[in-house]
């Protein structure tokens, strides 16, 4: 994690700019949206505190873009996770826990900007768009294991019933409530939490397990 150093030297527009967003989240990590600044992304950027401004016109803009950069950067984890899983639609869903666990044990930062901030235009769609890539992927690893007659509402429920508590285990153990262990044996605690979960609901709705709950070309 990065952390304020002597100036760097050498920055072009392009490269700027996606250090001022790299250092940006690792600021979110330490302080939280209460603690984050322009100025202090600046400095550790290692530049001055009009240069930022060359790029993001104010504080929103430049939260909004770190924001944005995580949930882009949780949903390309959980759909390789989910790749990597192999054909079971339970395990592919499960295994997105394991994986946000992962990235939120690494990075002390999650998907809480998409429902803690309320962004203002424009800088909303910034993050919006993100999230909304966020939950066509969770929906879509739902719908394949969920019966194929739920609804996009019920399986809506569903994917906020998931992310909310893989969400809420992964940020209780930031929170030293824990004795922490190896980050592999939380994430095998995670995705295993995420499995019974799934197929438990899947059984409550009649469904079987393991099995695609999808209708030909849903």
């Amino acid at each position: 994690m990065s952390s304020p150093t002597t100036p760097r030297r050498g920055y072009h527009h392009g490269d700027l700019r996606a250090e001022l967003i790299r250092e940006g989240i690792a600021l979110l990590a330490e302080t939280g949206v209460a603690g984050f600044s322009v100025a202090k992304v600046a400095a550790r950027a290692g530049v001055s505190s009009a240069a930022p401004y060359r790029h993001f016109p104010d504080r929103e803009a430049l939260l909004a873009a770190c924001a944005a950069s995580v949930i882009a950067a949780i949903t390309d984890l959980l759909a390789e996770a989910a790749e990597r899983a192999g054909p079971d639609p339970v395990e592919r869903l499960a295994a997105t826990a394991g994986a946000y666990t992962r990235y939120v044990l690494g990075h002390r930062a999650g998907v809480e900007f998409v429902f803690a901030h309320d962004f203002a235009a424009p800088h909303a769609e910034t993050v919006q768009e993100q999230s909304r890539r966020l939950m066509d992927t969770l929906m879509a690893l739902a719908g394949d294991v969920l019966p194929g007659d739920t609804s996009w509402a019920d399986t809506a429920d569903f994917v906020y019933v998931h992310l909310a508590t893989t969400h809420g285990y992964a940020t209780l153990l930031l929170s030293g409530a824990r004795p922490r262990r190896d980050v592999d044996t939380l994430v095998a605690r995670a995705v295993a939490a995420a499995r019974d979960h799934i197929t438990g609901h899947v059984m409550r709705l009649g469904g079987t397990p393991g099995i695609s709950g999808s209708e030909p070309g849903r």
